[in-house]
């Protein structure tokens, strides 16, 4: 299946190098790279310079809900894979969602599956107590999130998901600069739409996600917000009923 990957990003130019570095020595090459500049005032421009087949765009509105809104827009092909600017995709990575985005999207029965996503691993430096940490911030993540859902959260920084479904959620998201972009894309999954978690897929990720304590505070309130606005317009107990009720098949 082709693919697009969406890399929002701001003022993360020496990331965002190492990032692109990697999907340029993938072992499937993706069929279009959509970078989203939302903002930055670093030397992007000079990064961008070194790989000309990168689409860039502009997005000024502050906020990732904003960048990857623009960026799935534009996607051209049937499956859109996520990163961040901080992560390095090993080289089977584009590889690999490909082909579990194909497998689980052909199955047949009652369930759609709509997305995959991948786990953490912390680095590059410390790569034993990353590989550590990192599965404990993936599991406790898909587990307070998944509580909250009835279902797998997705993971903006290694997930892949169906350009059509986006299309077809994409104007009930909410873009405030104050809720988690992939966590409020999760609760628009339908009583029998389904995301997949593949757990060979790991995407190395700056340890500034784990190690910084201010960042982690934000993170909480944001996916707290992110809870509350979703739960304003549809019950935790009225979601978990319309998903174990929803017809099969």
């Amino acid at each position: 299946m082709k693919c697009s990957v969406v890399i929002p990003t701001r003022n993360d130019s020496a990331y965002l190098h190492r990032c692109l570095r990697a999907l340029s020595r993938q072992t499937h090459l993706p069929d279009e790279i959509i970078v989203v500049d939302n903002g930055s005032t670093d030397d992007i421009a000079t990064v961008l310079s070194e790989f000309p087949d990168v689409t860039c765009f502009r997005e000024d509105i502050p906020g990732v809900a904003y960048a990857v809104r623009s960026g799935y827009d534009a996607a051209q092909h049937p499956v859109i894979l996520r990163c961040d600017a901080d992560s390095i995709p090993t080289e089977e990575w584009v590889e690999h969602m490909a082909e579990s985005m194909e497998r689980h999207m052909s199955r047949k029965g009652g369930t759609q599956v709509v997305a995959v996503t991948g786990i953490a691993r912390f680095g590059p430096r410390f790569p034993l107590l990353g590989r550590v940490s990192g599965a404990l911030y993936s599991y406790a993540y898909r587990l307070v999130g998944g509580f909250a859902l009835g279902h797998i959260a997705l993971w903006g920084s290694n997930m892949a998901m169906s350009s059509a479904w986006w299309h077809s959620v994409r104007d009930r998201v909410h873009l405030s600069p104050e809720i988690h972009d992939d966590y409020d894309l999760s609760f628009r999954l339908g009583p029998r739409q389904k995301v997949v978690l593949d757990h060979r897929n790991v995407m190395l990720v700056s340890w500034r996600a784990a190690a910084s304590t201010p960042r982690i505070m934000r993170q909480l309130r944001m996916a707290g917000t992110t809870m509350q606005t979703n739960w304003a317009e549809q019950k935790p107990w009225e979601r978990m009923r319309a998903r174990w009720t929803a017809p099969r098949g």
